[in-house]
């Protein structure tokens, strides 16, 4: 199940195929192989979806083919998914066809005409099909449910973790945000300190520590998973209040202090036992009835 639109280019408008296939290429990912389809995949947002060269037809209207040229591209995005995939994707699409002056047909629409797109209209277009697949389909595909508030507050982070990691410098980390969920199919969100070094402490539910210690005259590596609370009662006074989606801080100086603390605290589960990685495609925002 996906959603598709197609591209098109207004009558007399010099966009060619290569202009079109440089502009994926540069702004997007490279091709694939016989440079007909471009599969992207963020690998912070875990988001993928994808444009296509095809040299078929899209439509034979002859209302559109007499003001508009087929491109013979094409984009596709699965249903089944988090919304965070439209949020993410319908963001490219519009600034897509704002760049090369592009159209859009929707098949999904009841009107053929082509149209320029809206990423907020696009997204509540696909979402309502979205959303509504994903509660037919909840039980059938094992699926976890987590709020659209929650995934989308973890996307904003993850895609904008490159940015901050650029903004404060190679002396801080900003660490992923994971999807993973218990043996019981109950989903949380996971992210990963490593050896106490100053880090971005998003919301998440659980933080694993990576550690790195002497220990009776040998080098101790091991991992302790905390919850958000054990973690903030051993390590929260240590942290700042960060601009950016409620995150803390904690700055070099802090972060050295709490070394004996870090290389101390006991895990209160052990990861491969208790949860496993949860796949986005099993991770929907709506419950089956």
């Amino acid at each position: 199940m996906s959603y598709d639109l197609f591209f098109y280019k207004k009558k007399g408008t010099e966009i060619s195929k290569s202009k079109i296939s440089s502009y994926l290429s540069d702004n997007l990912i490279s091709p694939n192989v016989d440079e007909t389809q471009w599969f992207f995949e963020n690998e912070d947002t875990e988001v993928y979806f994808s444009f296509e060269y095809t040299d078929e037809k899209a439509i034979d209207d002859l209302a559109v083919v007499q003001h508009y040229d087929d491109t013979h591209f094409s984009f596709n995005l699965n249903f089944l998914r988090p919304s965070f995939f439209g949020l993410e994707a319908f963001r490219f699409v519009e600034q897509f066809c704002n760049d090369l002056d592009l159209y859009v047909v929707n098949p999904q629409s009841e009107s053929g005409y082509p149209y320029k797109p809206n990423k907020q209209e696009e997204f509540e277009n696909w979402n309502k099909t979205n959303l509504s697949a994903s509660k037919k389909h909840f039980t059938e595909m094992q699926s976890c449910y987590l709020s659209e508030e929650t995934c989308n507050s973890v996307w904003q982070y993850n895609f904008n973790r490159q940015i901050l990691q650029q903004k404060l410098g190679d002396e801080y980390f900003v660490p992923k945000i994971f999807f993973f969920k218990e043996k019981n199919n109950k989903p949380f969100t996971l992210t990963i300190w490593t050896e106490h070094i100053p880090i971005i402490l998003p919301t998440v539910d659980y933080i694993l520590l990576t550690r790195r210690y002497k220990k009776y005259f040998k080098t101790i590596k091991d991992t302790v998973l905390v919850s958000r609370s054990t973690f903030l009662n051993a390590f929260g006074g240590y942290f700042e209040k960060f601009d950016f989606l409620d995150c803390k801080i904690i700055h070099k100086d802090n972060a050295n202090q709490i070394k004996n603390i870090f290389n101390s605290i006991r895990t209160e589960k052990e990861l491969g036992d208790f949860a496993d990685r949860l796949s986005v495609e099993n991770l929907y925002n709506a419950i089956g009835e």
